[in-house]
């Protein structure tokens, strides 16, 4: 197999430092929308989910399939009683199951995405999580919009799958953590299974994506899911690790288990929260 080669650290790490930059945009223009919101707690929309992936099931439910560890681009449009678009809402989403919202970034700008514009649109990604149906509530005012996600296993395109480990970490605990932005500073609120770990030797599957020249790779990122393209990280910031080894790791398409000492990086500057060192290739459990 090749890989193509990353001359720089600072390059390999550049997609996630990039994609925090563009979020902290995001939640800065979140704030200003709840004050849109304010007031309309109790009013009545029309709410419509946008795709053209969009399925009815057997009982009558609005779907959509997406695979694993994977996002998937939607939208949502709002109108009021008399059938005019609103702008400048902010809709909540709130997920049901292992799916997770990320921003949606607006092609050729540098901001994401937050609130209805002015046709009523609002654009948005979720991410899909392990396979199952996951439930997504969108509301605004008195108004609720329901999406049934059909996630569907890596399988599906003839991907394998990390394995689930009995004794290791797994990335349905790892990508529970939940990044914010306070005073232009990264913050991470670590789910507490995944705190307990932190300094210890653990075990974590997953595949591995190149920073260094060359087959044997002492420098790298492990992901949750295959990477398909080195300007986008599946999984986002917890659905990585940055692992350091010093004899080196073989670089294959196949999943990895990898062990090595796990630490938590609190006050990120690269969009790394999960860091694993003296890290060697091991049997799964």
């Amino acid at each position: 197999m090749k890989f193509s080669s990353y001359h720089s650290v600072s390059a390999g790490l550049f997609p996630l430092a990039l994609t925090f930059s563009l979020a902290l945009a995001w939640m800065a223009n979140a704030e200003e929308a709840r004050a849109n919101n304010e007031g309309n707690s109790e009013a009545n929309y029309e709410l419509n989910i946008l795709s053209s992936s969009l399925y009815t099931d057997a009982q009558g439910r609005q779907v959509i399939d997406a695979i694993q560890g994977y996002d998937t681009d939607l939208a949502i449009t709002v109108y009021d009683q008399d059938g005019q678009p609103v702008v400048g809402l902010e809709p909540d989403f709130v997920f049901e199951g292992k799916s997770s919202l990320v921003p949606f970034y607006l092609s050729g700008r540098n901001e994401y995405s937050s609130t209805t514009d002015e046709s009523g649109l609002l654009p948005f990604s979720f991410r899909a999580g392990e396979k199952g149906m996951d439930r997504l509530d969108i509301s605004v005012g008195g108004s609720v919009a329901t999406l049934y996600v059909n996630v569907l296993g890596l399988e599906i395109n003839d991907f394998p799958a990390a394995p689930t480990l009995s004794e290791g970490l797994n990335w349905y605990e790892l990508m529970r953590a939940r990044v914010d932005f306070v005073d232009g500073e990264m913050t991470v609120d670590f789910p507490e299974e995944v705190q307990v770990r932190d300094g210890e030797t653990v075990k974590v599957s997953g595949f591995i994506m190149p920073l260094d020249p060359g087959l044997k790779q002492t420098h790298f990122l492990l992901t949750s899911s295959p990477p398909n393209c080195f300007f986008h990280i599946p999984g986002g910031p917890a659905g990585v690790i940055e692992v350091f080894s010093e004899d080196g790791i073989e670089a294959t398409w196949d999943p990895v288990v990898i062990e090595g000492e796990f630490e938590l990086v609190k006050a990120s500057e690269t969009g790394v929260i999960y860091q694993l060192k003296q890290a060697d290739v091991v049997d799964a459990d």
